[in-house]
C-alpha cells in the first residue's frame, strides 16, 4: 500500500459503522465515486469476521486466510442526501495487485456479469464463490487528472438500467438521473421521473 494509503483514516470500523457494507451479499449496484481507503490486511480480517458473524456472504467458505488471499477491500466515498457516505466494496486482490487504486482516484464499481470471464485464479469451484461475492473496481479518472472526474456524476447507479438510487434504500430517486451503463456517463435524456 501507498503511504497515503496505509495511513489514511479509514472507514473499516465495524462497530461503528458496520464496515460500510451495504449488502449481505453481492453489492448490485453501479458506484461511482472517490477511492479514499484500501484495507490492510488487518481491516479485511476485521471485516470478514464481522461479516461472517453477521450471517453475510453465506456462500463463502470458513477461510479467513483465502479471503485475505483472494479480496481486496476498498472504501469508495459518494455524495448522499445528508452528506458524503462512504461504502465498502469488495473486488479481486490480483485485479488490485495489477493496477493500484490510490487515495483519491475517482473509481467505478459494478457487480459481476454472468458474461463476464473469470481470471484462472476463480474458475474452480472454491475460487468462484470469492468472485461471486466481489464486483469490479477500476479507475474512470486518476487522482492527478482534476479536470476528469467533471463529466461523470457521483452517486449508486442500477445496475440493469443506470438509473440513480439513493444511498440508504437504493431506491430510485424522484427525478433519477440516469448514467449509460457502459460509458457510465451522464445521458443527456438524464432524468426519469419516479412515482
Amino acid at each position: 500500500l501507498s503511504a497515503s494509503l496505509s495511513h489514511a483514516t479509514t472507514p473499516f470500523d465495524c462497530e461503528s459503522t458496520g464496515c460500510n457494507l451495504r449488502s449481505t451479499d453481492t453489492y448490485p449496484h453501479i458506484v461511482i465515486g472517490t477511492a479514499t481507503a484500501v484495507a490492510t490486511e488487518d481491516q479485511a480480517r476485521q471485516v470478514y469476521r464481522w461479516a461472517k458473524d453477521q450471517g453475510h456472504w453465506k456462500g463463502l467458505p470458513d477461510d479467513e486466510n483465502q479471503f485475505v488471499k483472494l479480496v481486496q477491500l476498498m472504501s469508495v466515498e459518494v455524495p448522499g442526501e445528508n452528506g458524503t457516505q462512504e461504502l465498502t466494496l469488495l473486488m479481486a486482490r490480483e485485479e488490485y495487485d495489477a493496477s493500484p487504486l490510490v487515495r483519491g482516484d475517482y473509481v467505478r464499481y459494478t457487480p459481476h456479469t454472468v458474461k463476464e470471464p473469470q481470471t484462472p485464479r476463480y474458475t474452480d469451484p472454491a475460487g468462484k464463490k470469492y468472485w461471486d461475492l466481489f464486483g469490479c473496481i477500476t479507475a474512470l479518472c486518476r487522482s492527478d487528472d482534476a479536470p476528469c472526474p467533471g463529466q461523470y456524476v457521483s452517486g449508486i447507479y442500477r445496475f440493469q438500467d443506470g438509473i440513480r438510487l439513493d444511498n440508504q434504500a437504493a431506491k430510485p430517486l424522484q427525478n433519477a438521473a440516469r448514467i449509460d451503463t457502459q460509458t457510465y456517463l451522464p445521458l443527456l435524456e438524464s432524468t426519469v421521473t419516479q412515482p
